[in-house]
């Protein structure tokens, strides 16, 4: 957190521009101040760096006479010249390479230290916020999409990536200052509800029998209905008579479906329990009928959108190349309409400026038809709607392979976990008591971790030895570490001073880990710009190796009071950094394992 170096710098390089050519937006301190990063590859202390490339991309100096590296070089040596060093920032330099100018400015680093510590340790929930990096990001007001598993099934794992992104996502903007809703879309609605009402009926159930595992019982009814169905036609067609019934707002028919809906979301709230997922809204596709969809055909029609074909169908050209089906032979809307209709809904209820699908990289086609025919309907709000992509996970099913729902996934991990645990000397007697409950953190850690840690829109394997692994970057790490520290302040024998004298941290460790915590604000704007958790997750692993580097070199307990006390407020700054990073992903830290 380093506020007052950016925004001296920018001030400072305003005023060396003074009689340079300036690029078309001008110069400004709110434009500059993001160009300003701390320099990840310097020397002992930390330095602050100038892109002049991207000053040239974002408009904020002439492109006039700078077309290669030489000019970039005698118009940054100028700069160097004409800058004004004080004790804040007592120099700066040009670096260079193959690709880049750029201008570094050394600092105060006593000055840096007691700000990134004092700034961090006053508001640990919330330090980033004041960073100028954060509060000159527009604000928006977001909804996010994510999850959306079938309603009368076990969750299945093809559904955890999107919602482990979708809430990174969203606990991101929250962090940022952003209004977010969070909506969990459900697959509650089709004909498969025919065939599971079907199921019901014959075996005679009703709600009663659905007091406990409901959702396994279901499951069982639809697999033996649609087994059913599959030897006996008379079963799909009555099926369909039932979800017919249902679509017409039969109230019997409506009312076990509601049964079904509610335990389904019952059970899902249990399971996102343990994922650290949390949502605002459960819709689902039953919340766009026959007469909403018609409402959008008709819109579509008048637009002269939509084309017949011989078969009966309607179609709508996404490009000279691709067409999309929107009305079937049959006259029945598909899948398409119903999220014409819910974004128009939401737009109308939410006035979002933002609009996220986390969906997998299958449905690339489906939202590109969705957004052309959203701007090609006049809403120009269909701008501002995003499908964020992400790859498929293989190879996620339980050791024996027996099995592709999250349950049976979460439960072996968190049974290994329990054993690893048991095993482990180091571990207290009092951690032990409540063991399962710990277990299944770290186990949770470790699985939401190997997810996040990948890049965004590439597939990966899972694999149970990776993901579980006590050393290296992995879950257990983020948590281990955490412990450390928390288990630092209990025990070192002193209490907080936040008057501590930071001049003492001089170590090469105590340096690294202050830049690292002074780079947080740029990390989670540069997570936000791409959207990617790894960003994030990579950060917090460096932070992890130098704290446990910190850990070893400075030891709080028996040093010299002035020293401790310097000490343990930067370790308490790294723990409140380290604890915002796993928060932001969905990792809820420990205090102890």
């Amino acid at each position: 957190m380093a506020h007052k170096f950016r925004s001296l710098i920018s001030n400072k390089i305003i005023q060396a521009l003074s009689g340079f050519p300036i690029g078309g937006r001008g110069l400004k301190p709110a434009l500059l101040i993001p160009c300003v990063q701390l320099d990840p590859k310097t020397g002992p202390e930390p330095e602050f760096q100038v892109s002049l490339r991207a000053l040239q991309r974002q408009g904020l100096i002439s492109t006039s006479g700078l077309s290669d590296q030489k000019d970039l070089i005698r118009y940054g040596s100028a700069l160097v010249q004409k800058f004004d060093t004080d004790p804040t920032i007592p120099g700066v330099h040009l670096v260079q390479d193959n690709k880049d100018v750029r201008l570094n400015f050394k600092v105060n680093y006593s000055q840096l230290a007691s700000e990134v510590v004092r700034i961090t340790t006053h508001k640990p929930a919330s330090f980033w916020q004041c960073s100028a990096l954060v509060t000159l990001l527009p604000h928006q007001n977001v909804v996010v999409e994510y999850s959306s598993p079938n309603i009368a099934k076990p969750f299945h794992v093809g559904h955890l990536r999107s919602t482990i992104i979708g809430n990174f996502i969203a606990n991101l903007h929250v962090a940022l200052g952003h209004n977010v809703t969070r909506i969990n879309y459900l697959g509650d609605w089709g004909t498969q509800f025919g065939i599971l009402k079907y199921g019901y009926d014959a075996r005679n159930m009703t709600e009663k029998d659905l007091e406990d595992d409901a959702i396994k019982k279901l499951y069982e009814v639809y697999v033996w209905a649609n087994q059913k169905a599959e030897l006996d036609p008379s079963v799909s067609s009555k099926a369909r008579e039932i979800f017919n019934e249902m679509e017409q707002g039969n109230i019997s028919e409506l009312k076990a479906w509601e049964v079904f809906r509610n335990v389904s979301i019952k059970d899902l709230k249990r399971m996102y329990a343990r994922l650290n997922v949390n949502f605002d809204e459960f819709h689902g596709e039953s919340m766009y009928n026959a007469q909403k969809c018609q409402e959008v055909l008709n819109l579509m029609e008048e637009k002269g959108l939509l084309e017949a074909l011989d078969d009966g169908r309607k179609v709508y050209e996404v490009n000279p190349k691709r067409r999309v089906t929107v009305v079937k032979s049959d006259g029945s809307s598909i899948y398409l309409s119903r999220d014409i209709a819910g974004a128009i809904d939401r737009q109308e209820k939410y006035k979002f400026t933002k609009m996220y699908y986390v969906v997998d990289n299958s449905q690339t086609d489906h939202f590109v038809a969705l957004f052309s025919i959203l701007r090609k309907l006049g809403f120009e709000w269909a701008d501002s709607m995003m499908h964020v992509k992400f790859g498929r996970i293989q190879g996620m099913s339980t050791r024996k392979g027996t099995a592709i729902f999250l349950q049976d996934i979460l439960d072996e991990a968190q049974e290994i976990m329990l054993q690893k645990q048991q095993e482990t000397h180091t571990t207290r007697d009092d951690v032990r008591l409540s063991g399962a409950e710990t277990a299944d953190r770290v186990a949770t850690s470790c699985i939401l971790i190997a997810d996040l840690k990948q890049r965004r829109q590439r597939d990966y394997v899972f694999s149970w030895d990776k993901a579980l692994q006590s050393r290296g970057d992995t879950g257990v790490k983020l948590q281990y570490v955490h412990c450390r520290l928390a288990s630092l302040e209990k025990n070192c024998g002193i209490e907080f001073n936040s008057q501590a004298n930071t001049s003492f941290l001089r170590e090469e460790s105590a340096l690294s880990l202050i830049q690292d915590i002074a780079r947080f604000d740029e990390i989670l704007v540069n997570s936000y710009q791409e959207l990617e958790p790894c960003i994030l997750v990579n950060y917090l692993f460096k932070l992890c190796g130098n704290i446990n580097m910190s850990l070893k070199h400075m030891q709080v307990k028996g040093a010299p009071l002035e020293v401790a006390e310097a000490r343990l407020s930067l370790f308490m700054a790294a723990r409140y950094t380290l604890a915002a990073g796993m928060n932001i992903l969905g990792v809820k830290p420990l205090d102890q394992m």
